[in-house]
């Protein structure tokens, strides 16, 4: 590895058979989820993602044993020589390749459009009903390419309703919290453990012009907010939207939804568990690719 001063990203690039590409590109969005790379042009795969930031070269110590996310390939995929490389790269020149790789998506008739990129285009030109979020992810979590976060995106679009009051739990960038405001939320509370990510998510709730209804806490867990949401949002670890199911539950209101994702495949068990035991009267998963969401809801008040 080389080593680099002030903060710093580890690019990891697996080089692997073209079959195992899907299986292995799922798995590193795990550790890199702000986005991969993905070159399957050749007889082989080239997959690159970004773990970090890190604030010094010993610190990658651990971070290289990581890759233990493709514990989750199954066997025979890894066979046929997979190189794992690492390499420590300065901060600036992660955030040239990041911008690079990320260009205006649509999810339904959301268009999710970074600052830096021009949009309409020829490959996504505007529809009528075209609602646009710009976008600076800075080094938080959310742009809109992730498949966990198209799953929130669609299931919103199909259930958010006007005047809606709306939690976004571990709000990255802020991408939901400002669709909910865009669709209609009266009101929106975006939390988020990492300061890092209430700043960023802080200037692109006033870059889209939704600050009167979204507001943004810096916060490690649930305690002490007030009950009496419509609709709950965690695109998060699923181990804690496991171990957090019961206390959501008991923030919405009867007749609420909870939309959970950030859960791949192989932990779908796990969270679907702790749904149940959090006594949500309906589950219904959510699958995209190597990932899953659950939609659940609370029982109206007519039916308790």
């Amino acid at each position: 590895m080389t080593e680099a001063a002030g903060r710093i990203w580890v690019r990891i690039t697996v080089h692997c058979p073209l079959e195992a590409a899907e299986a292995i590109g799922a798995s590193l969005l795990a550790i890199s989820p702000n986005g991969i790379i993905v070159d399957d042009r050749g007889e082989r795969a080239h997959i690159t993602g970004y773990m970090g930031p890190y604030l010094s070269p010993e610190a990658t110590a651990d971070a290289t044993r990581r890759v233990r996310a493709l514990e989750a390939v199954p066997e025979n995929l890894l066979a046929g020589a997979t190189e794992i490389e690492a390499e420590v790269v300065p901060e600036e020149d992660w955030i040239a390749v990041f911008r690079a790789h990320h260009v205006p998506v649509r999810v339904g008739r959301i268009v999710i459009k970074p600052t830096w990129e021009a949009w309409p285009t020829e490959k996504l030109p505007a529809r009528a009903d075209d609602m646009v979020i710009e976008i600076d992810p800075g080094l938080a979590f959310g742009t809109g390419q992730h498949p966990t976060t198209r799953i929130c995106l669609h299931e919103m679009q199909e259930r958010l309703r006007p005047g809606d009051r709306v939690l976004d739990f571990g709000c990255g960038s802020g991408i939901l919290s400002i669709a909910a405001a865009k669709l209609g939320a009266g009101e929106v509370l975006g939390i988020d453990c990492d300061p890092a990510a209430i700043r960023v998510a802080v200037e692109n709730v006033a870059r889209n012009d939704v600050s009167d209804s979204v507001s943004l806490r810096e916060l490690d867990n649930l305690d002490g907010l007030e009950d009496g949401f419509d609709l709950i949002l965690a695109n998060i670890n699923p181990v804690i939207v496991a171990q957090k199911a019961a206390q959501v539950r008991e923030l919405l209101l009867p007749g609420g939804t909870y939309i959970c994702t950030g859960i791949p495949i192989e932990q779908e068990g796990l969270v679907l568990e702790a749904l149940r035991e959090a006594g949500f009267e309906q589950i219904v998963p959510r699958p995209s690719a190597e990932w899953i969401g659950f939609v659940c809801t609370v029982a109206g008040s007519d039916e308790a």
